[in-house]
């Protein structure tokens, strides 16, 4: 019944591929297989989000590639974003500063993002011989083929960019959109949308995010700056055509000066943030494919459990983990609840650890539940890789991150006082933050969710609750009398091990915390 999910799910990975390019995108039934759709998140995907935001692990990719099996659009194209930001922003460096108008690079945009849906269009089945020669003679105007593929389409464009900047580099952008001819363009867009207005199918534009955007270069800033104009000017209530376009959460804030009109820019914006109980639910579905295919025999006798659910999720992951377990500090613990606040509520986060928990589980009949000791070394053993991961995200505005917190998180507790940030940061982190003072460095430690603030009246003599900044809507704000926090995949890396500190229970790795979500404005 699972064997198309066999490749995938292993003993090695029992839970599967942490990152859906890893799956093979013809493999669309593994890939309907295991996407949870029980989720606040896909319910808002069909709102038809042009930008789809989230933190490295959050799932952008998965999300983007729901139309490989969901049926939401009926056609696609998939444009690499790193080549088509390189090449537009070669255009703009050759250009003075003056000359770069957010509307001018919305249109440039605009015209080769639309060219490639018309060369996609065209061999589908779609439109009529008359509208299809609109459209064939316009994209013979731009030496389009019939059988050039999206990537064919944006080499030869990128050929006319440099045909174009060798012969006027000043007025480069004005100049392009010149060859494209304007007329017959928008005679070959009209014939498309109304043949897809006419039998009620739509077509969407997919733009995956990138792990650089190297927004230090001003011709790259300017070019995403005409990008997200043209994002926001899409998915609007009647449109056949959209666009949904990956943006990273860690770069937000650097991204928002970028755009000349964030209100118009992001307001058909998705940010992907979870819950403990959507990755639960994530988290069980792969465990039952992982049962079925390697301990069938485990699975007999027991009533099928609805994994849309999250009291049969749990019930299910009682059969394979203990109901508690004693940390390192010697406190007890809910399992599930060790786990999670081991995450910050990233699927890929909560994958990796139940992958190095199941990793060689046994081969025998029943090696269930899996021992205390197997679960605390399968979280010790990812915990480094899960923050060296966070590191290279925010890498472009925090580079000192990794080393900050080398030299500073081993002289605080758990728990703290700002004063007590600031002797840290006088005595070791200064010297290694490089930026202008104590408040940017206690700013880049909550940004990269290293530090939490302490929630007043939540705290007891097992554990510290603490608020992190991957669980509001906006900066998390600090006052002086504020106790501080260590988030606990920071603590496990960086804190003195000599130290049997309570543990630290960020808000909403607690399966009865509340949806974190629901105090956004």
């Amino acid at each position: 019944m699972f064997d198309t999910l066999r490749p995938y799910i292993t003993k090695d990975e029992p839970f599967g591929p942490i990152d859906s390019v890893d799956i093979d995108p013809k493999d669309t039934e593994v890939m309907n297989r295991l996407f949870e759709r029980h989720n606040w998140i896909y319910k808002n995907l069909h709102q038809r989000p042009s930008i789809i935001m989230g933190r490295k692990g959050a799932g952008k990719t998965y999300y983007l590639r729901t139309v490989f099996f969901d049926k939401q659009y009926d056609f696609y194209t998939e444009i690499r974003t790193a080549h088509l930001l390189g090449h537009i922003s070669s255009v703009i460096q050759g250009m003075t500063k003056d000359a770069v108008f957010p509307e001018t690079l919305s249109e440039l945009w605009e015209t080769i993002l639309w060219t490639c849906v018309l060369s996609e269009i065209r061999k589908h089945s779609l439109l009529s011989s008359k509208k299809l020669d609109i459209v064939n003679t316009y994209l013979e105007k731009v030496g389009v083929n019939e059988n050039d593929t999206v990537d064919d389409v944006l080499w030869k464009l990128a050929n006319l960019f440099d045909e174009v900047l060798n012969s006027n580099p000043r007025d480069g952008v004005s100049e392009i959109l010149r060859r494209f001819d304007r007329v017959t363009f928008d005679d070959a867009r009209s014939a498309v949308v109304e043949s897809l207005q006419s039998s009620k199918k739509s077509f969407v534009i997919l733009m995956d995010s990138l792990d650089d955007f190297r927004l230090d270069i001003d011709s790259v800033s300017h070019s995403l700056q005409g990008l997200l104009k043209f994002v926001g000017s899409m998915n609007k209530p009647r449109d056949v055509v959209d666009v949904r376009f990956c943006l990273p959460s860690e770069l937000f804030r650097r991204i928002i000066k970028i755009s000349s009109n964030p209100n118009k820019d992001f307001r058909r914006a998705l940010k992907l943030q979870w819950t403990a109980s959507e990755l639960v639910l994530i988290g069980a579905q792969r465990l039952m494919y992982y049962l079925a295919l390697y301990y069938p025999e485990f699975l007999r006798g027991m009533s099928q459990p609805d994994l849309t659910k999250r009291a049969d999720a749990l019930m299910l992951f009682s059969k394979v983990l203990p109901e508690k377990i004693t940390n390192q500090a010697g406190f007890q613990e809910e399992t599930m609840s060790y786990i999670l606040r081991h995450t910050q509520l990233l699927p890929r986060h909560f994958l990796m650890l139940l992958n190095s928990i199941f990793k060689g589980s046994g081969s025998g009949r029943n090696p269930f539940p899996i021992s205390e000791e197997r679960i605390i070394s399968g979280v010790r053993k990812v915990e480094e890789f899960i923050v060296s991961e966070i590191f290279v995200a925010f890498k472009l505005i925090h580079p000192t991150a990794e080393l900050t917190c080398k030299r500073c998180l081993p002289e605080l507790e758990h728990k703290f006082s700002v004063g007590e940030l600031h002797q840290v940061f006088t005595r070791y982190g200064k010297a290694v933050f490089g930026g202008e003072g104590m408040f940017e460095f206690q700013r880049m430690l909550i940004e990269i969710g290293a530090l939490g603030r302490g929630i007043r009246g939540k705290e007891t003599d097992v554990y510290i609750k603490g608020n992190f900044e991957y669980t509001v809507a906006h900066e998390l704000t600090i006052s002086h009398d504020d106790q501080l926090c260590i988030h606990p995949l920071f603590s496990g890396i960086f804190s003195n091990g000599g130290r049997k500190d309570r543990p630290v229970y960020p808000y909403g790795s607690v399966l009865d915390d509340e949806d974190y979500r629901d105090k956004f404005e």
